[in-house]
């Protein structure tokens, strides 16, 4: 697998004498969720109705196990783990309320098995004339 990327700005250190390029991935059109299905489908011989109401079931109880703070390990994908964002206070008087310093919570994804090897395998081809765009 191929991912283009390009170089997204310059960066000159203060003392003038060091510069380095910060890389992004091109954006690429997203695969919808009807073509993985349509794709899955054919691959298992299933109607696409059969497929979807089985990937928004998988999807759903996976949300919620999420939404009440439980890690989901799906062996051959990967671990799904809630992680809270949170403010540094040097004590508990400048914190208040314990809920007053959350930031936000993420999902962090870890892949297992195929999908991390293809990560861990994903070339990559830089191309200049993206740079300017």
């Amino acid at each position: 697998m191929l991912v283009v990327r390009k170089a997204k700005k310059k960066i000159v250190r203060p003392d003038g004498m060091h510069e380095a390029w910060v890389y992004q991935s091109a954006t690429l059109s997203p695969i919808t969720f009807k073509e993985v299905i349509k794709e899955c489908a054919e691959s298992c011989g299933e109607h696409p109705s059969k497929t979807t109401g089985v990937v928004t079931a998988l999807m759903d109880r996976i949300a919620h196990y999420l939404k009440i703070g439980r890690t989901v390990q799906i062996d051959g994908i990967g671990t799904l783990k809630p992680v809270i964002n949170s403010t540094s206070a040097a004590s508990a008087e400048e914190l208040g309320e314990p809920s007053e310093g959350i930031k936000g919570v993420k999902v962090r994804f870890y892949p297992h098995g195929p999908l991390q090897e293809a990560i861990a395998e994903n070339g990559y081809e830089y191309q200049p004339e993206l740079d300017d765009e």
